[in-house]
């Protein structure tokens, strides 16, 4: 029972036999031989594809060995230890194969929302980068508007220092303005002066 059991899991093919009453049977015997005379027969069990277990196989082992009472470790071991964990391993295969197929959905919506969660972190980080942009562009105003009311506070003390440079200038031309005529008198005078000098020396 356990080596038919563990023929189906592997895909082999029973033997096609007629008992008395002439009726055909599947007999695994034969075939179980040869699988138990492969040398690299418990490495076909260690590297067994759990995870793409035809649904088919698992149905017949299911109906007719799972349910049966008689496929149970804690019996078999009373014909066979070895036999005892072949039939662990198809209990096992068999829980791995029901919880895979619980888990399998569920991972590939794991997957399906972790895909849809890196677009919104794509759109997020997108979103950011143009954020950024406009942060940095702000900044640029904002320093170029710093830059602006400095040179303006700068012209303004200008203009305030050239409106007192100009008032003073205005204050020197009105006062330079009164000495005018009395400079003009006086060079007059003193051309009058340079003119009559010779007669002035020779008569002093």
């Amino acid at each position: 029972m356990v080596l038919e059991a563990i023929c189906i899991m592997r895909g082999i093919k029973s033997e096609r036999k007629t008992d008395q009453n002439g009726k055909q049977f599947e007999d695994f015997w034969g075939p179980s031989m040869k699988m138990l005379g492969d040398l690299k027969f418990l490495e076909g069990l260690k590297e067994y594809d759990k995870d793409n277990i035809p649904p088919q196989v698992m149905k017949r082992i299911r109906e007719k060995f799972i349910k049966n009472p008689d496929f149970d470790p804690a019996v078999i071991r009373n014909v066979s230890t070895a036999c005892e964990g072949l039939c662990k391993w198809v209990k096992a295969m068999e829980v791995y194969d029901r919880v895979i197929r619980i888990v399998e959905p569920k991972k590939a919506k794991l997957n399906e929302a972790e895909g849809e969660l890196q677009a919104q972190m794509d759109k997020l980080n997108e979103k950011r980068a143009q954020l950024q942009r406009v942060t940095d562009k702000l900044q640029a105003l904002n320093d170029e508007y710093a830059a602006m009311n400095k040179k303006k506070k700068d012209l303004e003390e200008n203009i305030a220092l050239c409106s007192q440079k100009l008032e003073r200038a205005e204050k020197l031309i009105d006062g330079l303005s009164g000495e005018k005529q009395r400079w003009s008198v006086g060079a007059t005078t003193l051309s009058d002066k340079l003119h009559n000098i010779f007669g002035d020396v020779l008569i002093s």
